[in-house]
């Protein structure tokens, strides 16, 4: 099992959160203020600096499922993965890595379900 936070379209009521059918809803977690939270249109980027908390979801996945969200935040490509403590154990979170457009708006209160 991989253990996954997940913070923009895999939430649940977003678009992506098919994805995480068959794993295990872990609960609800908002990271401390150590992110930047933007808005590219159709997805979110987190930056891993700045002073946003991100509100999101823990989730256990299988390694199949976990599979298919690598290639769905293009892994290593746009996003890579860090380790993070929540209180429901450490999990991954995918952050952005690729170059950034100055166009997107910042979500300064770090929530893509509240945009």
């Amino acid at each position: 099992m991989n253990r996954v936070f997940v913070y923009g379209t895999l939430r649940p009521g977003e678009r992506n959160h098919h994805y995480l059918a068959t794993a295990m809803h872990r609960g609800a977690y908002i990271t401390p203020p150590a992110y930047t939270l933007l808005d590219t249109g159709p997805y979110p980027a987190a930056l891993d600096t700045g002073d946003t908390a991100l509100t999101g979801d823990v989730f256990d996945v299988d390694d199949e499922t976990f599979a298919a969200l690598d290639v769905l935040e293009d892994y290593p490509i746009h996003y890579t993965r860090r380790y993070i403590a929540t209180d429901h154990g450490s999990a991954w979170i995918y952050l952005w890595i690729a170059r950034r457009d100055p166009r997107w708006p910042t979500i300064g209160h770090g929530d893509w379900c509240r945009r």
